[in-house]
């Protein structure tokens, strides 16, 4: 039996193509052949990944099964809606056009037109989503409830399996006496990473100098970025403050094994990848209580609502400071991480496949 995946793009480092190419993994080791399309290959993804539009030969075999990963809109939905063979939409969430309303208007108009699309997708043989929160978005956008599921996201191993190459620059970024906080993500109005900085100008002013920030993750709206540039200039933290762009595997787990502390304080998130890197890397959670947040970090982590910069920068203090705490709070992640691990996802992925009637694996 074939099995197509079919997303808009995939380059490393992005959460919806790990998820895909593990997906895409455990197919092949249950037997299936498989196949992976996508609107926007990356260079590196070349050899993995085929354009989309070599999906097309595939429409009209009644036998296979398209697998349509969906998280902005692409014209690559028409396929999924054409497509004869049993249909399985895996749901990451859009975020809320809004979010780019004065940033970026190409994106605003994506985000809202793959909004307003989504309950056309209903017409699949089964909806997925990475959370509880994303579930419940299908059945409100006019999902069958009994057609619809979660899939937990599957965390790469490869970054896992890379967590000790970059071992000079988690030398580098460990000198003695520097805390390191640490925010990973798209650098998008929706990740509110000016209330990260905000946030932390508060730490490094009025409790410990001695520190730095960094932003991991790319940087494509130039408007926002220069909003946040300027934002970093007007408070004095040059050096403080640093925009690393998107890394390798390699450095992403070094900056993670360099972190004192990993905050997000995003406004919108459908899962949230990083809270479950920052769990591995025994790294303790401060997240703002919104969206999916709360749901993925389970009784993990410390949430923190629309409380003064002030109150949060205490509370960020308390957790690199207090070892009595750190050690709880790192431990209660461990435990909601086993939660989540692959083992859980992959036990997902068959049952949603024998839902599907197209399990034919061991």
């Amino acid at each position: 039996m074939r099995v197509h995946q079919l997303t808009h793009g995939a380059m490393f480092g992005d959460a919806v193509c790990n998820h895909m190419l593990e997906i895409d993994a455990r197919l092949r080791a249950w037997g299936y052949q498989a196949n992976m399309f996508a609107e926007h290959v990356a260079p590196e993804m070349t050899g993995r990944v085929r354009p989309d539009r070599d999906y097309l030969a595939y429409l009209d075999a009644a036998d296979d099964v398209l697998i349509y990963h969906y998280s902005i809109y692409t014209p690559n939905v028409r396929a999924f809606l054409a497509s004869r063979g049993r249909r399985i939409l895996v749901y990451h969430n859009i975020t809320p056009a809004h979010f780019f309303h004065g940033w970026d208007a190409a994106l605003e108009a994506r985000c809202a037109l793959g909004r307003r699309l989504l309950g056309q997708l209903a017409v699949c043989d089964l909806g997925l989503s990475d959370s509880e929160y994303n579930r419940r978005e299908l059945v409100q956008a006019g999902f069958p409830e009994e057609k619809t599921g979660v899939l937990p996201i599957f965390l790469s191993r490869h970054q896992f399996e890379a967590q000790s190459a970059a071992a000079d620059l988690a030398v580098r970024l460990r000198q003695t006496g520097l805390v390191n906080w640490l925010t990973v993500g798209r650098v998008v109005p929706n990740k509110a990473i000016d209330d990260v900085i905000r946030i932390f100008y508060v730490y490094n002013r009025y409790i410990n100098p001695q520190s730095r920030l960094y932003v991991v993750g790319s940087r494509y709206i130039p408007s926002y970025d220069a909003y946040l540039d300027a934002l970093v200039a007007a408070m004095g933290l040059e050096g403080q403050v640093i925009f690393t762009g998107r890394v390798t595997d390699a450095d992403l787990a070094a900056y993670y094994q360099a972190a004192d502390l990993c905050v997000v304080a995003s406004l919108h998130e459908g899962f949230c990848v990083p809270l479950i890197e920052s769990m591995h890397y025994g790294v303790p959670i401060l997240a703002r209580k919104a969206t999916a947040v709360p749901e993925t970090l389970g009784q993990a982590g410390v949430l923190f609502t629309d409380l003064g910069y002030e109150q949060v920068a205490e509370m960020a203090h308390m957790l690199i400071s207090d070892e009595p705490l750190r050690r709880q709070v790192i431990r209660k992640q461990r435990e909601r991480l086993r939660d989540l691990g692959p083992d859980q996802a992959e036990a997902a992925l068959r049952h949603a496949l024998i839902r599907a009637n197209c399990f034919d694996g061991a």
